[in-house]
This record gives C-alpha cells, structure tokens and sequence, in this order.
C-alpha cells in the first residue's frame, strides 16, 4: 500500500478543519491515471471512427470534447486503479460523520459512475458547460461551500482550488507541486505519495525478459554457416537491437489496448501500465520513440529489413486491435509473429529462404502459443473465474480442443524436421558427421512433451519460452540439441 502521511498542524487550527467537508478531485488523485487519457486510448484501439468524431468538438472547448468522449466511449469503471490509501482514508473520514464530494473537471457521467463504485460521496460533480478545472474550480466550491472546505488534489491546477480552500490533502503531487502547496500556508491534513515507477517495472513493461525470443533472427545465419562473416555478424546484430526496440514498443502498445482486461487478470492488474504506475502519456510517448528509432535505423540499415519489421509491426497491431480475441487465430499469428523474426535474419543473409524452417517455425511456435491458452483455460476451470477467458473468446469447455490442435502441431513439426534432417541435412557436405543430428527431433519432442505436460496440469504459469529460460531441465536439453549440432559439424 502507498505510504500515507498525516500533517499535524498547529492546535487549534486542527480543530477548526476537522469538521469541515472534504473535496476529493477525480483523475489522478482519487484514481491514479487520468480518465480522459483512459477514453482516448479505449477509443483508440476500440472505436477510432468515435474518438475521431469526439475531437471534432474541441472547437467547442475542453468540456464539450470530455462530454462527447465520454458519449462515445464506455469506460469500464469498475477496473480503473484506485488509490486505495486515500481511500481507505476518505471511508475513516466518512465514519467520523464528515461529508466528502466528488468534484472533477471530467464528464458527468465519469464522475457520476466512480462515485457509485465508491458509494462515500455526498454530491459528485463533474463538467457541463465549462471546464470545471482551476479557477473555475475553486468559484464553484467557494459558492457551495462558503463555510470552507478540504480539498485533496494533485497538480498545478489543484494550487488555484487550495488557495481558496480551508485546506490540503495532497496526494501524488510532484515535489514542485507540494512546496507551491506549503507555500500557500494551509493547514495540511494529510498527503498521499505515489508508488513510484521502478526500474524493474520499466524492465518489465519493456518485456526484457522476452527480448531472448528475437534471437531467432540469428537462425538464419546459423544454418547458413556464415558464423565467420563478421560483416554479416554485424549486420544481424544491429538488426536485433532494432527489433528488440520493436517488440518492447508493440509490447507497450499491447498494454495500453489491454488496459481494461489486465486490470480483471489476477498477475496482469500489477502490470506498470494497468496498476497506474506508469502514465498512459509515458507509455505512449516510450512506444513512440523506440519506434521511431528502430524504424530510421533499420532504413539505414537494410530497406528489405525495415519492410519485414513493418509487417511485424502491422500483424502486430492487427492483433491488438482484435485478432487477439478470435479464438486459435491468435495463437497462429504468435506462431507467425515468430516465424517473421527468422524472416529477418534471411532478408538480411540475402539467401532463399529455407521452406523447412519456416514451415517447422509456424508449426512448432503455434504449438507453444496454444500452451498458454490450454494453460489459462485449465486454470480457469479449476478456480471458476470463466470470466477471465472472455476477453480472448475461449471457454473452459474448449479445454479438449487446445489440447488436441496444440500436441497435434508440435508433432507436426517434429515431423517437419525429422524430413529435413533425412532429405537435405544428412546428404549434405556441411557436416563431417550428419547422423548425430538424428538425435535434435529426439530431444525436442521430450521437452515438447514435457511442456505440454505441465500446461495440462495447470503449472504452466508463463509462455514456454520464458519458462524454458528459467527451468533446469529445458536448458540440460536445449544444452544437448545444441551439443548435438556442433558434434555434427
């Protein structure tokens, strides 16, 4: 929980506030994240043509775009992050018999809906006709209560309202912002602070610990046996580093367009973006960057490379907008979406490119992306929260099904590769000893069957990539494969 601080103020003073009601703004005090940025990003992944036609009637000021918004996007109310230490603060209050209002320069209907989640508030008032923000802000609470008030908000704007009010809760105000506060000399009853962004929450949002997937871009390069060029080595490297930039700036766009389902995910809702942690603004202005920077270095780089990391980038955001809900299509876009990364790394060796591994890719990755799904669908059923499977169209009953498609492709491409290692591996003159290959498919189908094993029984509780990363067996056996092809060679 958020560290929550009360001021003592001098005797006397205490007293005379105590009593008084207290004023609690909206976006980023009450909540932490700001509803207008929530509808705006809704509406971005979910209606478009709406935000389009919302913007329209900013010509008409602030209010009229807030009101349009909210007619145009239904934001999920029940899911936005609260602070909770307020608050848990607001309902001690409320017991101690003092009233609290809601008053925000958000859209009626907004205000009015968190004041029913909440049900604390007296009144909740929200923008009309004018923007009920500052200046406008304080008039009005002046004129409603002209016995004085407490007020509890967070930024600049808030400095004009606590002027004029009796006095201050703060809570996730900037340093800058808190001494503006104590410079007005009222009394501060109490401040709330915010969980800061960590490094690792950065780290997280970035999804580091799934930039090892991007290193099938160097696959290519392998079968090629092209491990001496170093110019080529190079080249592939940088490539890399421009799509690890990709893959973290659609990870981030992924959360912003999940923002509503994660915060109804039992391990989601902790996520940087869907907790508050991170601002809907930063996380839009980070994805844009790393865009930015990849997309100009990979045109300096290899124009071909640039265009496969555009049709990352466009499946990638096909399937944010809600192909990813379409039930067994989304696993077989993850198994393409991996399959494009070894694309890369052919586009840049300038060779043909080998049907077999891209036919075994799509196969073998589409198996590994219905794990996960076979492992939520499972999961669900045990815990009974069938719920948290509607946001990608999959039901406990489709339990059977995923088991099925999911051993039925990694079979397949097992079979894939025992034809390559048969037709043009073991006859080929790469290798001084070809037959040791022979023993890759049988090792991979252990691990194969080891994971599905493991997602059946519902302990699959991240992707296998990840997992097999972290799990002692799955590297003794990529350790053997491994050992396997530079025996053969």
């Amino acid at each position: 929980m958020e560290e929550v601080r009360e001021v003592v103020v001098a005797t006397g003073t205490s007293d005379d506030i105590s009593e008084l009601p207290i004023v609690v703004d909206l976006d980023d005090t009450l909540i932490v994240t700001d509803t207008l940025y929530e509808q705006i990003v809704t509406g971005l992944f979910t209606r478009p043509v709406g935000i389009l036609h919302a913007f329209f009637s900013l010509s008409k000021g602030r209010a009229a775009l807030k009101a349009q918004l909210a007619r145009e996007i239904d934001l999920t109310h029940t899911t936005l992050p609260i602070r909770e230490d307020l608050v848990e603060w607001l309902h001690h209050q409320a017991d101690r018999g003092r009233e609290i209002h809601l008053c925000s320069a958000a859209a009626q209907p907004v205000v009015d809906a968190m004041a029913a989640r909440l049900g604390i508030f007296e009144s909740a008032t929200g923008s009309a006709e004018a923007n009920l923000k500052g200046e406008a802000k304080a008039a009005y609470l002046k004129q409603r209560f002209p016995e004085g008030f407490i007020y509890a908000g967070d930024s600049a704007a808030d400095l004009a309202v606590w002027k004029a009010a009796s006095g201050i809760v703060l809570a996730g105000v900037s340093p800058s912002v808190a001494k503006a506060a104590r410079n007005l000399d009222k009394p501060i009853e109490a401040e709330f602070k915010n969980k800061q962004l960590s490094s690792k929450d950065l780290l997280k949002a970035l999804r580091v610990h799934h930039w090892s997937k991007n290193v099938l871009i160097f696959l290519p390069l392998i079968f090629a046996h092209a491990w001496d060029d170093l110019s080529l080595i190079g080249r592939t490297f940088l490539a890399f580093i421009c799509l690890l930039m990709i893959t973290s700036a659609t990870y981030l766009l992924n959360d912003l367009a999940d923002l509503n389902a994660d915060r109804q995910h039992w391990s989601k809702r902790n996520r940087a973006l869907a907790s508050g942690r991170m601002s809907i603004p930063v996380g839009l202005a980070l994805a844009g960057i790393l865009l930015a920077v990849a997309f100009a270095s990979a045109i300096v780089l290899a124009p071909a490379f640039a265009g496969a990391l555009a049709s990352y980038l466009v499946l990638t955001g096909s399937y944010s907008l809600g192909l990813k809900r379409v039930p067994l299509l989304d696993t077989l876009i993850i198994g393409v979406l991996f399959t494009i990364r070894i694309i890369m790394g052919i586009v840049l060796i300038s060779q043909p490119s080998p049907a077999w591994l891209l036919t075994f890719s799509v196969f073998f990755f589409f198996s590994l992306a219905v794990t996960k799904r076979h492992t939520e669908i499972i999961r669900a059923g045990v815990t009974g929260e069938a719920h948290s499977l509607a946001s990608r169209g999959y039901r406990v009953e489709d339990a059977p099904l995923t088991l099925t498609l999911g051993i039925a492709s990694a079979v397949a491409s097992l079979v894939v590769l025992v034809l390559f290692i048969i037709e043009e591996m073991l006859p080929a003159s790469l290798y001084s000893h070809p037959q040791l290959l022979a023993g890759m498919p049988l090792v991979l189908s252990i691990w194969l069957g080891r994971i599905w094993l493991l997602a059946h029984r519902g302990h699959m509780n991240d992707d296998p990539v990840s997992f097999a990363l972290r799990d002692r067996i799955s590297l003794a056996l990529g350790g053997i494969v491994f050992a396997l092809f530079l025996a053969a060679l």
